[in-house]
This record gives structure tokens, sequence and C-alpha cells, in this order.
């Protein structure tokens, strides 16, 4: 160590000018800063899942439809509603990308005139509205899909083309300028439009990542030099944990814009991760300087001794906290494996800069630079703690059993949810345009269902179409929140309706009769309003749309594996589940295998790192315990509070593990050099002395930061803030007085 020391001595000057550099020239990247919000960003190219929703997407155009509804509290058949309706309707037909535009006034409604059958818009003037409306609200094709059932809501689709809503850029602009056109309308009508749909989703969590990113990252450190500021009243207790702060996510933003990646919503939070952890190991080396200058050292002196005495842990503190990150990147969901791999490298890179750059720094300082004592976390005349803790060891301990029983227990109330509407605060766009479709229309989920006739020409088949009616009507007998669901057999029944009126089938009994349908219906339709994202080529197979409530994904899962379980058991066909809802719910299991992968890997490593530094087998589950308890006991009062595990939840424990860690390594490293010469009363005041200050003052400024996740739109983010700052402040409570409480027990008489 005195070798090391002595080369910082001899080039502190030359290495804080190179690392400067080296840091400002990695940064020119920078300026290349992109996001991306898609659906794909979620899974790897090689994802069968995704594999299998292309195939979905070029047989029938994909599901990419944005929805833009609106009141009339009056009712919306009245002439200023419809020509709101039309003239939105015309505008965003001239969209660039939109392939179709369905409303209540362009519906293709089907009717007969003697021998003719009449395929024309629903609604062309304003001039016979009541009987329209006696119409609409009777129709099943229309009624809880374009209005309400009160007639006073309306909905307008916005179908995308494939390669628009593919394209993420040109999902974006479209939903830019639906919200221009809709503002403008709003100004004019005084409507207020509520936006919704798939599309809707993808363009904000991209608004939602690049607002956070405009808050979130100078937010982390403001907040890290505010409190440094109140505490040190000192340059240097501001400049030394920043400078490792800063440098470390520049750099490692740097090296993820080099290797072609983008920000989305988890990676745009490495700022304020490197900045817990950065702060963690500066922290720790500062806090021994300062201590030891208090006492009046040299200044050499006192950053030999910070350097020496907290190498070591800082060190295994990095690595462990390397390794509970580099875990995540087992992970199936890509922004989460590729947040786990760039933090854990910051935590290594945030190491070699607080035993280079910081202990440079303050080298440069001369004897004469005077320290303030900051009373808060002066602990050097602290007596009378362990003497505290010898006396109360057993009732410590009873109570912490008592408390970990109670709050265990809530671990039976804990649910496991991805649903892609719920990652927004109710104030966002697209979440308050869901939840308003859902209060007064339909559900504003969509599910799409492939289902294959197993023949050519299957799909017109009067066995085939029976069967969907039968599976619609167990479906929404068995799911409730099933609220509509449509399809091209539809269609066909409103033919045999309208040109068989006498019919007792609502459906045509033979094959060429509904072949005959289906060609006089199209024939008929205008430019634009094709079958082919109905039907596939061969009309093999049928697309049948789902719209449901917002649910757990729990439930989302169970109604997907219901309805291919009933197609397969039920009929001679299949039925597969597609769309970009259903992908979102295949992320349940991913994520449930994040937090299981997560937990363990880091555990174990965890538990290797321990027995390496402190050689000892065993105390090794005391070791272990403050660190893997703070994880059960917020996943118990998670249960108890209604919070379910998400994404950013599946993130959580292996950065408590990871970083938590940290005070156990530095407790147990200074406690073992006391307890040589000292005895059990004298080594826990010491471990106050020595690492209590650097602890308390850690843990209140990571709290500090990743509370910040907390004003982010994106519930994971928040759900994350609220676990992890609980967590990691349990955790501090255990090292400070379970652990000794347990030692004090177990000690030797």
């Amino acid at each position: 160590m005195r070798t090391y020391f002595d080369f910082l001595d001899k080039t502190k000057f030359q290495l804080i000018f190179w690392i400067t550099i080296i840091v400002a020239v990695l940064s020119i990247s920078l300026k290349d800063l992109a996001f991306e919000g898609s659906y794909r960003i979620w899974f790897d190219k090689e994802s069968h899942i995704i594999k299998e929703y292309d195939d979905f997407r070029s047989m029938f155009s994909g599901d990419d439809t944005f929805v833009v509804s609106f009141e009339d509290e009056k009712g919306i058949f009245n002439k200023k509603a419809i020509d709101v309706i039309t003239g939105l309707t015309s505008e965003f037909k001239m969209l660039d990308g939109v392939q179709k535009v369905d409303s209540i006034t362009n519906y293709q409604y089907i009717s007969s005139q003697e021998d003719d059958i009449i395929v024309e818009d629903f609604i062309y003037d304003t001039s016979d509205l009541a009987r329209k409306k006696e119409i609409a609200l009777k129709d099943p094709l229309i009624l809880n899909q374009l209005i309400s059932k009160d007639g006073k809501t309306t909905m307008i689709a916005l179908r995308l083309a494939t390669l628009v809503g593919a394209d993420e850029a040109l999902n974006i602009k479209t939903m830019n300028s639906i919200e221009k056109i809709t503002k403008e309308y709003e100004k004019k009508s005084g409507y207020h439009f509520y936006i919704s749909g798939i599309p809707a989703v993808t363009a904000s969590l991209v608004s939602v990542s690049q607002r956070d990113a405009m808050i979130l990252m100078p937010l982390a450190v403001v907040i890290v030099v505010s409190i440094l500021f109140l505490l040190f009243r000192s340059v240097m207790g501001v400049l030394v944990p920043s400078v490792v702060i800063v440098f470390t996510f520049l750099l490692v933003l740097s090296m993820q814009m080099i290797l072609g990646y983008k920000l989305n919503n988890f990676t745009v939070n490495i700022p304020a991760f490197i900045t817990a952890i950065a702060i963690a190991d500066s922290m720790h080396l500062y806090l021994a300087w300062h201590f030891y200058k208090l006492k009046g050292m040299k200044n050499k002196e006192a950053v030999y001794e910070a350097l020496s005495t907290n190498f070591l842990p800082i060190a295994m503190t990095s690595f462990t906290t390397a390794v509970g990150f580099a875990s995540l990147g087992f992970s199936q969901i890509v922004p989460i494996s590729t947040l786990g791999v760039a933090i854990s490298s910051g935590a290594l890179i945030a190491f070699l800069l607080s035993v280079s750059i910081a202990p440079a720094i303050l080298l440069m300082l001369k004897d004469s630079y005077k320290v303030k004592s900051v009373k808060f976390l002066d602990f050097s005349n602290t007596k009378g703690y362990g003497a505290f803790i010898v006396k109360n060891d057993k009732l410590i301990i009873f109570i912490s059993l008592v408390l970990f029983a109670v709050i265990g227990y809530g671990l039976n109330f804990i649910k496991v949810d991805s649903n892609s509407i719920k990652y927004f605060k109710k104030d966002t766009v697209v979440r308050s345009g869901s939840d308003f479709i859902e209060d007064k229309i339909s559900g504003p989920m969509l599910y799409e269902v492939i289902i294959d006739s197993k023949v050519k020409d299957g799909a017109k088949n009067p066995a085939y179409l029976n069967k969907i009616v039968e599976f619609e009507k167990e479906l929404k007998a068995n799911f409730k929140g099933v609220r509509f669901s449509t399809s091209l057999k539809d269609i066909i029944a409103r033919m045999q309706k309208v040109l068989n009126p006498k019919s007792n089938s609502s459906l045509p009994q033979n094959q060429n009769l509904a072949a005959q349908y289906l060609l006089l219906y199209s024939m008929s339709l205008a430019q634009g309003n094709e079958i082919s994202d109905k039907i596939d080529i061969d009309e093999q197979r049928l697309r049948l749309t789902i719209n449901c409530d917002i649910q757990d994904t729990s439930k989302d899962l169970e109604m997907i594996r219901w309805i291919e379980d009933w197609w397969e058991k039920n009929s001679p066909y299949s039925a597969k589940v597609q769309g970009q809802t259903t992908i979102f719910a295949y992320m349940q299991d991913s994520i449930t295998d994040t937090l299981i992968i997560s937990i363990s890997a880091t555990l174990l490593i965890v538990v290797i790192a321990m027995f390496l530094i402190f050689k000892n087998l065993k105390m090794l589950w005391i070791f272990i315990l403050p660190n893997i308890a703070p994880i059960f006991l917020v996943a118990g009062v998670m249960g108890y509070l209604g919070i379910t595990i998400d994404i950013g939840v599946a993130v959580f424990a292996s950065v408590v593990l990871g970083i938590a860690v940290d005070d156990t390594i530095h407790f147990f490293s200074k406690y073992f050099t006391a307890i040589k010469t000292h005895s059990f009363e004298d080594s826990i005041d010491y471990v106050l002395r020595h690492s209590g200050a650097a602890m308390i003052l850690t843990t209140f400024i990571l709290s500090a930061t990743f509370s910040i996740f907390g004003v982010s739109s994106f519930v994971p983010n928040v759900n994350f803030a609220i676990v992890t700052v609980v967590a990691l402040n349990i955790a501090l409570l255990l090292d400070l007085v379970l652990l000794p409480a347990l030692l004090s027990i177990l000690r030797p008489n």
C-alpha cells in the first residue's frame, strides 16, 4: 500500500489531468444521446415471442391503433359533436402513416334496398340524427365499440400502416400530430379529448424517459452536492465525492453510446444509480480522511491512513455491488439486463476513481488545511453503545423476531404485475385516456386471437363460424373483464340478417353462401376499407379482436391460456393470442425469473465473498442476515399495501443486496480489527466511531438519491424508489442494532 500511495503522491497532478482528459474525450459521444420505447426493447432479437408477433403483423397488419375519445353530456348525436367527429376523421386520414380511420360517421353500415346490398358511411350528414341514434344504440357492432351505451361518448380509431407501427420515430411523430390536432379542436369545441392505444404506450415510454433524463440526471447530482455542502461546508467535502460521481456516470453513459445503446425507461436511471454507488465508495474514504484530520494528523498521513484502512473494504463492497447488478444481466428483459451490465461496470469504475483521483485531490492540500467538525456525524467520543447492546441483546432479538413474523406474513398477499398501462401514473396522457375509455365505453386493452381453421378457405366454413360464436359466449361468461369482441364473423352475420331476414339462423348454413357474402361486402367497400386485416390471404385464419378492462397480468395470462386451451380441447381448430398487450403479459414470467435469479446469484456471490473476507464459516449466517432480511421484510410490507412486483421491484432486490452489504463489510472489517485488542463493548463503540458516520451518511444520501425516482411518471421507477429506500434503511438499522445484538449473544464467555 505504501508503494501505491507514494506513486499517487508523486503523480497526483498528471493523474488528475489525464483522467479528466480521458473522461472529456469519451463524453463527446454523448452528443448522440437517444431514446427508445418500442415493445421490442423488452426482448432480445431471438425471442420467440417477438418472432411470432412479427408473423402476426405480416399476416394481419399488426395492432398499432391510436384511440381518440371524447364525451358530450347532451349525447354525441347532435350537429356539433358529429361535425367534430367528421372533421377529426378527415384530418386523421391525412396523417402520414395512418392506414385507416374508424369512427361513428364513416362506419360501414350494411343495409339492403330491394335486391341490392348497400355498404355506406353510417352518418354522411346531420339531417336524420335521431334515427341514426336509435339504430346505433341497438347495433352490436357499434355499441361499446364506437359509442357508449348512453350515447354520450365516442371513440375514433386510427390504424397505422404496418411499417409505421414498427418504426418508433414515425409512431411518436404520429402521436405528436394527433395531440396537436386534438388541442386545436379542444379550443374550438370545448371538448376534452383522451388519447390511448398501443402506439400511445410506445410514444409515452419515450416521452417519459426523456422527461426523466431531463429531471433525474441533474437532480441526482444537485441533491448529493447540496447534502455534502450542508454537512461539510467546505469545497473538498463537495469536490471529492462529486468528481468521482460525475466522472463515473459520464464514463458509463459514454460506453453505452459507443456500444450503440439508446436510453430507455430503465437505463435513463444510470446517473442516479451511479451517484448512489460512487457516493458510498468516495464517502468512506473522505470521512476517514476527515476523521484523521480532526485528530490532528498531517495531510499525507491522514490520506494514507484513510486509504490503507478503507482500500480492502471499498474493493470488496465494489465487487459485491458489481455482482449484485451483474446478476440482472441474466434477465430476459433487455432493459434490465442492459442496466445491470452498465451499473456493474460503473461500480468498478467508481472504485478505481475512489482510490485514484479522490486521494490524488486530497494530496494536493497542505497540512494547514482545516476541516470542520460535523456534529451530525461526530461519533469520535462515542462510548456506552456497546454496553447498551450487551444489556438489551435478548430483548432486541425478541422484538426483531416478532416483527419478522408479523411483517413476513404479508408475503402471502404479494402479486406480480406487468400491465403496460399500469406503468404510467394516472395523470399521464395514455393512462388517463385508457381509464376514460374503460369507464365510459369499453375495455382499452386489446387481445388479438388468431383462429386457425387448419384448411384453405376454412374461415368461411359454417361450423368454424358457429364455433367462434360459442367461444365468445363462454369467454365472456368466464372473464367479466371482456367487454367486446369483433371479427369478420360479425360482418357475415350482418349480411345474413340483411339478405335473409326470415332465416332462423344468424349465420349462413353453407360455405358458398358465406363466401358470396364476403365477396359482396368486399366489392361494396370504399377504397381503404379492405378486409385484409381481418382474414389471411388463404382465408384459413381469422382475426378476433377482444376489448378487455385493465387487469393484473396474472389474470391476462389466465385468460390467454384459457383461450388457447379452449380451442384445443373443444374444436378441431387452434388459436393463438397475439398483440402487444399479450407481449407485456408474457413479461410476467421474465419478471419473476429476474427476481429469483438475481437474488440467488447475488446472494451466492455475497456468501462466497463474505467467507473469503472473514474466513469464518460458523458466523456466515450472521454476515448475510442483515442484507437478506430487508428484502423479505419490504416484500411483506408490499403485500400488506397492495404494491405489486413489477419490473422496477424486480430490480430492487439485487440492488439492495449489492449496496446494503457495503455497510456489513465495513462493520465487520472494523469489528474484527477491534476485537483483537478490545472488549466486546469497546469493539462495538470502535465500529461506531470509525464507520458509523459513513454508514449513516451513505444510507441517507442513497435514500435521498433513490427517492428522486418517486417524481417519475413511470410507475416501476416509483415503486423501485419506495421499496429500495425502505429496504436500505432497514438494512442500516439491522447492521447497527440487530447485528451487534446477535454478536453479543454468540460471543464467547
